[in-house]
């Protein structure tokens, strides 16, 4: 979409898990999540934003052409996760068609690496919704082709 040059894009990738490592090093607690929506739910989602006078403000032109570029968009998400992807900070996929099931999901997920211990134990996420990413997900159907 032109919002970086390809050497921006390069050295991003080749740096990005350095200063995410160097903050964790220094206290910080890194989440990344990645919300996967399937192709067919995404443009259920579009198509209620066109038609839906109270959901037309979360539609922008990008999105228009972002939908012509599924493929690319879905290259582009492979490499980021496998590039970007550590044991200091990795991701965690959430399978995002259910918002309900996607939002809880984050919710457990970050009380479970974050929460209060003295409340006790935080219910653990659906492993069927939300998981740490692995690069078998490429080949296995885990994420959204």
């Amino acid at each position: 979409m032109g919002f970086c040059t390809d050497s921006e894009y390069e050295e991003f990738l080749e740096t990005v898990v350095m200063v995410e490592q160097m903050l964790v090093h220094s206290g910080f607690t890194i989440l990344k999540y990645y919300l996967d929506i399937s192709r067919k739910e995404q443009k259920r989602r579009l198509r209620d934003r066109d038609r839906d006078p109270l959901k037309q403000w979360k539609i922008s032109p990008i999105d228009r052409k972002a939908g012509k570029l599924w493929d690319k968009y879905s290259e582009a998400r492979n490499t980021m996760l496998a590039r970007t992807h550590s044991v200091f900070a990795p991701w965690i996929v959430v399978r995002a068609d259910d918002k309900n099931a996607a939002r809880l999901a984050v919710i457990r997920d970050i009380l479970a690496r974050c929460g209060s211990r003295e409340h006790g134990d935080a219910e653990l996420p659906d492993p069927a919704v939300a998981f740490t990413f692995d690069r078998a997900a490429f080949d296995d159907g885990s994420l959204a082709e």
